[in-house]
């Protein structure tokens, strides 16, 4: 039987916002909503409409993903049905911490339905699929007696059209707001507005953004599946839109346009202000117009070609909607699993022809015929009436934010809050719009386009020949034409291309060959080595900056444009209007990298080091060289020597490329330069030098001799037998889920916050985390090592279904191996912001708290990816890591468990 009385006891309406609520009437259809609450301990809620309240189980570690997946369910107190729409933080007392709602929607009954089980589907946002909760009965753990209210959730085979999410992302339906946010109350409107590049569930088109309204559980416009995208049926309406056309100015009868041309965003350094601005994502992609007519659809690239053969996909998803005619405006994307856009992966799913997985992204609405429309162009309505009738549109037509066909959201004002956050998501960038602006097919100041690491697009007119091991060829040289149609020469680029890469363009531009330089300069550097081409390709590339004298700074290579023309590649147009006020003081007072090429062997010089054979590839899947990897280090040395420099190193060394041989070296060899720094170490048998580095010079030049990866002590060379850190490694079995180490790197950090300790956290480039605990340097190594041997021993006591101490195969099965081992004298970790030599470049990558969640890996960051994140923090993710040093004292070893 319902009852709410148990729930009000529990609580002090006056202090808390939950809602007191009453029971319901029973309704047909029957809600579902799963909160994510980080109480005491991180879990989630799930909740079933049942009776007029909400049934409601804890389930401590989320609803089970997998088929046949168990995961406890613990009964609690029925719940409200307005407690469906809470989202907020629930002050001290029952229940108190940040509670979202993580997913919501319909579910229903599937078979058997008793006190001892429930069979049923949901229907929502995130889960889609078939579940039993199954009541657990007779004794439990420790042989005491179940209470009836332990169940299990149990995952089950689905058809074809469920879909479950790979992890438990940290996203909220109704807000789009991820915990921290709803934690400091930060409004829908302005918190993750760029947490997803497909946009939040709800449509941000009222005037005032600050009164955005979370989505209906009922609501059907984010439930898109391919099988709502398939094929098209003649019998199939959808109902009109609310929109009246005789009421939507501007609009006008007309034919469909044949030859239709894209609006064009203008680029500029900051996004505008102002709340007559609409923002959306810029995505990484290939930009198209989608023409349907009666069933046939044309897929327009910029200049004109039809792509209807390259995505057979997404046509057949538009040509499968209940519209007569439309025009859409969008983007066909690949996207990670985090959701973000990637270029290289679009171009790989062209290449392979995989294209089932791309993603068309509609951000306008520019002609349509149905939903109450007859034929009516809306290039004169204004962007705000055109964005609501898109949303309208793709509600009607069920288009949301899954599946091949995906609304684009929008934000209104707050334009800088927006890029920061776009910025610190690794996204590409924003596109902004006024909001009472008209479609006019070209670029303007209309729209405008901010990135958020420099990329342009550059005409090919000639390459180099290859030095060292590379084959193929050297770089290429690009250009962009002036407003007279000349093509200035703009610098090279060999970074970027993958082996296959280098052999596929080496065969193409051996089609193109031309006697003379397309380019208008004739100081060109290495001119006795180069080779022109017809310019009639065009590349993307991104870099750090322009240089005075209008050449690129570190480009790389990105792809290959196919729907560029290179006469509409425009010098003007890759180069933003002026510099940034930031960039403005960076320039006049940050030091300048000395980097130059030299003009005999192809050799370069990266902070006074003379780098041999730079071109040469060492991760060849991503076309990651060695004089990437040089200018990586040399470019981010501001963070990552405090936590490196003056420590004994140990180097991972692999002069040939990832791929190939690479060996561990402690000690300094003969061919390495005599000027690196190194210091004489005791050992068992007799003194040994370490090297160590002092400057991003010395970086370079452990880079120089094949150095990929740095590992550390965890001592200075000025006090080498007190260390000043410690670290504790979280390594996963590999049958171990990612939310097993959330949870152990959490119950880690209470442990030492219990002993007065502060933990920072650090991705490892590889499968795991890392703990490290900054110290005083007062103990010596014997204490260092036993004190945290203590420390894990205490969590795995309390958490041994979890975690172990034992590093055999077998003990490690299903769990994380905690490592304390990485404590005692000799012992090394990576250090942070060192490159890592496995596959993609990963990088060990310092984080805050606030950022470990399920949408974060331990591979995440890489050298690609990292240097935006870098650039767009405003505090290191380790702000006061000397302030929080600490002894190790006797009263703290004995109160950790150790034996004094």
């Amino acid at each position: 039987m319902a009852d709410l009385e148990t729930y009000r006891r529990k609580r002090d309406f006056s202090r808390s916002p939950e809602p007191r609520g009453k029971r319901g009437r029973k309704r047909s259809q029957s809600s579902f909503v799963i909160h994510k609450h980080d109480a005491s301990h991180l879990h989630y809620d799930l909740r079933l409409e049942e009776d007029g309240v909400l049934r409601s189980w804890a389930l401590p570690k989320g609803p089970s993903l997998e088929p046949g997946e168990k995961h406890l369910a613990v009964q609690v107190e029925d719940h409200p049905l307005d407690y469906g729409d809470f989202e907020g933080v629930i002050p001290d007392g029952y229940g108190a911490g940040t509670v979202m709602i993580w997913d919501r929607g319909e579910w229903r009954v599937t078979g058997k339905h008793d006190d001892g089980q429930i069979d049923f589907a949901l229907d929502g946002y995130k889960l889609k699929g078939a579940w039993t909760l199954k009541r657990m009965s007779g004794r439990g753990s420790g042989g005491k007696r179940e209470d009836g209210k332990q169940w299990l959730m149990i995952k089950r085979h689905d058809a074809a059209d469920a879909h479950v999410p790979d992890s438990l992302d940290d996203v909220s339906v109704a807000s789009n707001r991820r915990m921290t946010e709803i934690a400091e109350g930060k409004s829908p409107s302005s918190s993750s507005a760029a947490s997803s590049s497909t946009g939040s569930a709800s449509k941000s088109s009222s005037k005032n953004s600050s009164s955005t309204k979370f989505p209906s559980s009922r609501s059907s416009s984010s439930k898109t599946s391919a099988k709502t995208e398939g094929k098209r049926s003649s019998g199939r309406k959808a109902p009109a839109v609310k929109i009246d056309p005789g009421q939507l100015e501007g609009a006008r009868k007309a034919s469909l346009p044949a030859r239709p041309s894209a609006q064009l965003a203008t680029l500029v350094d900051e996004a505008p202000a102002g709340d007559d601005w609409f923002h959306e994502i810029k995505f990484d992609g290939y930009r198209i117009l989608a023409r349907l007519d009666r069933g046939k659809v044309s897929l327009l690239t910029r200049n004109g070609h039809d792509w209807r053969d390259r995505f057979p996909e997404i046509a057949e998803a538009i040509e499968a909607l209940p519209v007569e005619k439309a025009l859409f405006d969008g983007e066909v994307v690949a996207l990670r699993r985090d959701g973000i856009s990637d270029f290289r992966r679009l171009q790989g799913a062209l290449s392979e022809e995989k294209t089932a997985g791309l993603v068309y992204q509609i951000f306008d609405l520019r002609y349509l015929d149905g939903l109450g429309f007859e034929g009516m162009a809306l290039d004169d309505v204004a962007l705000r009436d055109r964005k609501t009738l898109l949303a309208q549109t793709c509600d009607a037509v069920k288009i949301g934010n899954r599946g091949l066909l995906r609304y684009t959201d929008h934000i209104e004002g707050e334009g800088g809050a927006f890029f920061e956050q776009a910025s610190r998501q690794g996204l590409e960038g924003v596109v902004s719009k006024r909001a009472d602006s008209l479609y006019r097919g070209r670029r303007n100041r209309d729209w405008l386009k901010t990135k958020t690491e420099r990329q342009a697009e550059f005409v090919v007119g000639g390459y180099t020949d290859p030095q060292g091991s590379r084959s193929g060829f050297g770089s290429l040289l690009i250009g962009a034409y002036d407003d007279d149609g000349k093509l200035r020469y703009c610098g090279r680029v060999g970074a970027g291309f993958s082996h296959a890469q280098l052999a596929e363009w080496q065969r193409e531009l051996a089609r193109a060959p031309r006697k003379t330089s397309p380019f208008v300069e004739r100081d060109i550097p290495d001119l006795a080595s180069s080779h022109w081409v017809t310019p009639k390709r065009v590349i993307d590339v991104n870099f750090s900056e322009w240089t005075h004298d209008g050449r690129l700074r570190h480009p790389r290579f990105r792809g290959l444009r196919e729907d560029r023309d290179p006469q509409d590649i425009r010098l003007s147009q890759q180069r933003a209007t002026e510099p940034s006020m930031s960039e403005k003081a960076s320039e006049s007072s940050a030091p300048k990298r000395s980097i130059r090429t030299q003009s005999s062997g192809g050799d370069v010089e990266i902070e006074g080091i003379r780098l041999t054979h730079p071109d040469r590839v060492l991760f060849e899947d991503e076309g990651i060289t060695k004089r990437a990897l040089a200018e990586f280090y040399a470019e981010q040395a501001e963070w990552i020597l405090p936590g490196l420099a003056e420590r004994p190193l140990t180097l991972l060394r692999c002069p040939g490329g990832v791929g190939k041989e690479c060996f561990v070296q402690k000690h300094p060899s003969d061919t390495m330069p005599d000027d690196l720094p190194s210091v004489a170490i005791a050992e068992k048998s007799g003194k040994h030098d370490y090297l160590y580095a002092r400057s991003a010079a010395d970086l370079v030049a452990l880079v120089q001799m094949g150095t990929v990866e740095f590992h550390l002590w965890n001592s200075r060379v000025d006090d080498l037998e007190r260390p000043d850190q410690l670290v504790f490694d979280l390594d996963p079995a590999p049958d171990c889920k990612w939310q097993a180490v959330i949870d152990v790197a959490r119950e880690l950090r209470q442990t030492l916050s219990e002993l007065e300790l502060t933990a920072f956290l650090r991705t490892t480039g590889g499968k795991g985390l890392h703990l490290v605990v900054p110290l005083k340097p007062h103990a010596d190594w014997e204490t260092a090592k036993g004190f945290a041997e203590a420390v894990c021993e205490r969590c795995a006591e309390r958490h041994p279904d979890q975690l172990t101490l034992n590093m055999s195969k077998q003990a490690r099965r299903g769990k994380v191996f905690l490592d304390y081992l990485r404590n005692g004298r000799g012992a090394t970790a990576v250090a942070s912001y060192s490159v890592r030599a496995r596959p993609g470049a990963p990088v060990a990558t310092p984080i805050r708290w606030e950022d470990l969640g399920p949408k974060l890996s331990a591979d995440q960051y890489t050298l690609t990816n990292l240097p935006r994140r870098l650039s767009s923090m405003k505090q290191d993710p380790w702000a006061g890591f000397d302030d929080a040093r600490q002894r190790l004292t006797k009263k703290r070893c004995r109160d950790a468990g150790m034996e004094i």
